[in-house]
């Protein structure tokens, strides 16, 4: 696989031999390269003036450069074109020509294992800050083996640091670049170029680059392939272990996704992949049309290079949109162009409209327009059109809707420029990738907005907002702030628990005694990100206790057939016009009806979460049947339910147990009077993107893949847990165990709570709900889980015993409170 792979880069990356008088190469489908000098391309030379280089035979180099380290030209197979195969050689990441002994050659470059991380990035950050604060005390003798294993690990972190820059060889602070790392605002970004000053990892990227067309575990099984044959030892020669090769490959891809270089898939997510293609027709194009047309490296530049190009944009989902180029056919086109097309629309360009980009005849200007098929659609037809475009689309400001757009004198060319509704004017030197990228992603959303529109499923009329990006940990200090602010006492751990709950499943249910602030505390946190009931971000739904189905929440059909939209619907549908935006549900009082009855459609949709073209996606919350669209639940929308317990309630099902969190809220703190008689400074709200709330994990493998000590640790705790709980068949499924290890993970990430912390939070909130009954096997469960939690405490102990000093004291204090409990005949986690 690792050779074919390799090939395959060859295949979509090169574009030219970088030495000497032989520049040109071409790609031919499924038969090789072609070559040719820039002697035969001054005089015209076409295909058949060059030199084909089969891909067989490069295959066969490439196999024995892995297995030999060098490959001498007169060791080439095909010596007439061994020249021309050594130079494509070159263009591997890890390859360089040299001249051994007089000969040419091309050979791997060295590598060795203290050039691939030990450790992923996050810990390796961490071990960072703790340098920066003066809090790490490096020891020399460990005495017991929890020390040893703290040793190493710094030892693994301190690695990274000097791959990093921030450690010299003798592993020495550098504090000019410490300083300048504590200095910058965009810390992803400085790490981003520390990371590619690593060798080993900048040709890891570059590799990734041309395997776009390649699955996550096929990359990574390449990635980790390419190790075991490159990469030797650093105290000797032999090669990488497959052990070590897996394991320092994907601390090297948590490194790469960590600092954004690449998305989940693993695919590049901002490198020079448009600029160089586009802005290279517009400085050849003109020549090129002096040459014959058939074979010419333009036209593959066009219909090739250009649409992989395009199709690897990570905005572009390759599922339902075709990438077209053309430069004409049989001859020259005037207007050479690039569209972009949704299948449901339309997969020609004589009809339908799509993006497309136009080229001047004079190649002075490139448009990015969003446009029409010229051949089946007549004059009238394109205006009417243009102006539905313009009426009811909310461009933005700096996107044209004129008719000034100049394409050039041909009838073609007048065609194109009245099939424009809306344009994106650049000059002959093009602007920066990122600009380029940006400007394509906001016409698609025009785009897809109109397709929208134009089928009936949404009314553009809301007001586009650019909303502000914080990280986790500083939302939860804004936050904290904004309700503290307010005059509301929550502790900090409190606000921290809710959104690393948010985070880790967009659903949490709020437990506890009247009064004590479980309503306030979702509408503060919603206020505090910028989601009001004025801006429709914030909507509280009583529940009434005659719901019995799902159609109270989401609507129904009528006596007359007609869909009426129930108000979660209303949300839904508000959340997929903005997806940058938060929207946050309150259910109050969601147990006065059963959960199960008419919430059990959500759960499941809920449960359907996966990963599609970087994005979140669910099945149907809502089908096309039933109310005339189809309509997934947004990751945008964050439902939270408030619950009484007494006589008037239901309880809950193992169903909605086992896809919450369930925090709860007894405590009061009547005495919290500061904000009457002191300086309390209130905060102003922050409009967050919703990016902040929005999960990064829905499976553990990828948790696994980044962080498998954190996975391990709580596999083995919920596993002792799981032996207690057998006893009344109350044991904790996958469900539960993925979750709990990603609540842990986003925790880790950021800092905000130690471990035993975090865990004392998911096993009140996910495991200590499902314990009920009034026998004496749930009395054994509950003293058994007292000795995991903290230490053996008598029968007879009250609440005034010390519990600070337990492993989990909160869930230890939740426990005596359930077993004191027990004496009356029965014991729940809900009696209060």
């Amino acid at each position: 696989m690792l050779e074919g792979a390799l090939l395959d880069f060859l295949k979509n990356q090169i574009k030219a031999i970088p030495s000497g008088p032989t520049s040109l190469i071409r790609n031919e489908e499924s038969v090789g390269f072609y070559v040719q000098t820039n002697v035969s391309r001054e005089k015209g030379g076409a295909k058949e003036a060059s030199q084909l280089i089969k891909y067989d035979s490069v295959l066969r180099e490439i196999s024995k450069l892995l297995d030999r380290k060098i490959v001498h030209k007169d060791e080439i197979d095909d010596k007439e074109k061994a020249s021309y195969i050594l130079s494509i050689l070159t263009n591997l990441p890890f390859a360089t020509g040299s001249t051994e002994h007089g000969q040419a050659s091309v050979q791997i470059i060295k590598y060795k294992t203290d050039q691939l991380p030990e450790m992923n990035l996050s810990g390796t950050m961490q071990f960072l800050d703790e340098i920066i604060a003066g809090t790490y005390h490096p020891k020399k003798i460990s005495t017991t083996i929890q020390e040893e294993g703290m040793r190493r690990t710094k030892l693994r972190a301190r690695q990274g640091l000097r791959l990093l820059g921030f450690l010299d060889d003798q592993f020495e602070k550098k504090d000019s670049l410490i300083n300048e790392y504590q200095a910058t605002n965009n810390k992803t970004d400085f790490l981003k170029q520390r990371v590619l000053t690593s060798p080993y990892l900048s040709m890891i990227y570059s590799l990734l680059k041309g395997l776009n067309t390649y699955s996550k575990n096929e990359k990574i099984n390449v990635l980790k392939s390419l190790g075991m044959k490159i990469v030797q030892n650093s105290r000797g020669d032999n090669l990488m272990l497959e052990s070590v090769a897996d394991y320092r490959t994907r601390n090297i891809l948590t490194w790469l996704k960590g600092v954004k270089l690449v998305d989940e898939e693993l695919n590049p997510s901002m490198t020079e992949e448009i600029r160089p293609l586009l802005q290279q027709v517009m400085n050849e194009y003109l020549m090129a049309k002096r040459e014959p047309i058939a074979g010419h490296m333009m036209g593959s530049l066009v219909r090739n290079s250009l649409v992989s190009a395009f199709g690897r944009l990570n905005f572009i989902p390759n599922d339902r949109y075709e990438i077209k180029g053309s430069v004409g056919q049989g001859n020259w086109a005037a207007v050479p162009w690039l569209a972009i097309m949704n299948k449901d629309i339309t997969t020609s360009t004589q009809r339908g409209y799509y993006i497309v980009y136009l080229f001047s005849e004079d190649m002075e200007r490139l448009y990015l327009t969003l446009a029409q098929g010229v051949t089946e659609s007549s004059r009238d037809e394109m205006a009417m059109i243009n102006e539905e475009i313009r009426s009811n689309l909310k461009i933005d400001p700096d996107i044209s809707t004129d008719t000034e757009i100049e394409l050039g004198s041909s009838t073609l060319a007048k065609k194109y420029e009245l099939s424009a509704a809306a344009y994106i004017l650049y000059e002959k030197e093009l602007p920066s990738e990122e600009t380029l990228q940006h400007d394509l992603e906001r016409m698609i959303n025009h785009y897809e907005q109109y397709i929208a529109f134009n089928q009936g499923k949404i009314e553009l009329t809301e007001e586009e907002e650019t909303n502000k990006s914080l990280s986790l940990k500083d939302t939860v200090d804004h936050v904290y702030r904004y309700i503290k602010g307010k005059g509301f006492y929550f502790e900090k751990t409190e606000i921290i628990n809710l959104i690393l709950s948010l985070k880790t499943k967009p659903f949490v249910i709020l437990s506890g005694i009247s009064g004590t602030g479980k309503t306030k505390i979702v509408q503060w946190l919603a206020e505090a990100i910028g989601a009001t009931e004025d801006n429709n971000q914030f909507t509280l739904i009583p529940v009434r206790p005659d719901w019995n189905d799902g159609s109270d929440l989401l609507g129904y059909t009528d006596i007359k057939g007609d869909f009426k939209e129930g108000p979660l619907t209303k949300v839904v549908i508000r959340a997929l016009r903005n997806p940058t935006k938060p929207y946050i549900v309150l259910l109050d009082e969601m147990n006065l009806a059963r959960v199960e009855y008419y919430f059990s459609d959500i759960l499941s949709v809920m449960e359907s979460r996966a990963w599609k073209n970087g994005d979140i996606t669910t099945s149907n919350l809502l089908t096309e049947e039933a109310a005339g669209l189809n309509l997934q639940l947004p990751s945008n929308v964050y439902i939270v339910g408030t619950v009484n317990m007494d006589e008037t309630t239901h309880p809950f099902s193992k169903k909605v147990l086992d896809r919450a969190n369930t925090i709860e809220f007894n405590r009061v703190q009547l005495g919290h009077l500061d904000f009457l008689y002191e300086e309390v400074q209130e905060k102003d709200p922050v409009k967050l993107n919703q990016e902040v709330l929005e999960a990064n994990y829905l499976h553990l493998k990828d948790v696994f893949a980044e962080y498998p000590d954190l996975v391990r640790s709580v596999t083995e705790e919920l596993v002792n847990i799981n032996e207690v709980l057998q006893l009344i068949h109350g044991q904790v499924g996958y469900r539960v165990r993925d979750e709990i290890c990603m609540y842990l993970t986003y925790n880790q990430q950021e800092a905000l709570m130690d471990f035993n912390q975090a865990f004392d939070h998911c096993l009140l909130q996910k495991i200590l709900p499902r314990i009920a009954g009034s026998d004496s096997r749930v009395s054994e469960v509950l003293n058994s889980l007292i000795e995991i939690c903290a230490f053996e405490i008598p029968e007879d102990a009250d609440s005034t015993v010390d519990l600070t000093y337990a492993k989990y004291p909160s869930s230890t204090e939740k426990l005596l409170e359930m077993r004191r409990r027990l004496v009356d005949g029965f014991t729940s986690f809900w009696i209060s």
